[in-house]
């Protein structure tokens, strides 16, 4: 990918903790060893299918890149071929998530980048189609568009950049971002698209997951 981006192109951004500090919800159901397996595969599938969707819009639109601590993430997304944003020591704890991205807008911000898509690295089956849909989003008018997870989480986010509010990922964060976006004088859009409401994050989302995918812990271990 191009290091420099045109004032009308959009950065997806997948954060992604260390595979082995991965997942840690699921340690009744799984191991380490294999919850940083289900943490790979997990990505490697977000890259591929966001990669369908990038062969549904028009060529150099959208980019991706990956903010991440992890040695082993980032050589991971160098070897992709996308592009990393590095986390500060500071920006791993309890408000880790919210903080990083926050860098990750400011880092495309600076390079002309006029929106910015985060995307979870775990979310169980997003559709190509589902992720062309909501990256070609019109976002004239002041729009930020939002898909909310089954839980209220955000499992994606569309803003326009600069950003003018701050990141709310927590627990219900759709209701947070959709609040944050209307303070600061958007129009929140809550796009619920199927493919984008699941994640993996309990052993009841594990059980879904295997059951429709029972290859998704062999994926890396046979690589």
């Amino acid at each position: 990918m191009s290091a420099q981006a045109g004032t009308a192109k959009r950065l997806v951004v997948i954060p992604m903790k260390d595979p082995s500090r991965a997942k840690t919800r699921l340690g009744t159901a799984l191991d380490a060893d294999t919850r940083a397996t289900l943490a790979l595969a997990l990505f490697n599938a977000t890259v591929t299918h966001l990669r369908g969707a990038l062969e549904l819009l028009p060529e150099g639109e959208v980019e991706i890149a990956v903010v991440t601590s992890s040695p082993l993430i980032a050589r991971l997304a160098r070897g992709l071929g996308l592009h990393l944003i590095g986390e500060t020591p500071a920006e791993t704890g309890a408000d880790g998530l919210s903080a990083a991205l926050e860098t990750a807008a400011n880092w495309a911000t600076a390079r002309g980048y006029a929106a910015m898509c985060i995307l979870p690295g775990d979310l169980a089956e997003p559709k190509p189609a589902d992720l062309a849909r909501l990256l070609s989003h019109d976002l004239s008018g002041g729009q930020a568009v939002l898909c909310p997870a089954s839980d209220l989480g955000t499992n994606a986010l569309l803003v326009p950049l600069p950003c003018p509010f701050r990141f709310r990922y927590g627990v219900k964060s759709a209701v947070a971002h959709r609040q944050a976006a209307e303070a600061a004088g958007l129009c929140p859009v809550m796009l619920p698209l199927d493919s984008l409401r699941a994640d993996v994050d309990t052993v009841e989302d594990l059980g879904h997951l295997l059951a429709q995918q029972p290859q998704m812990l062999m994926r890396e271990g046979a690589r």
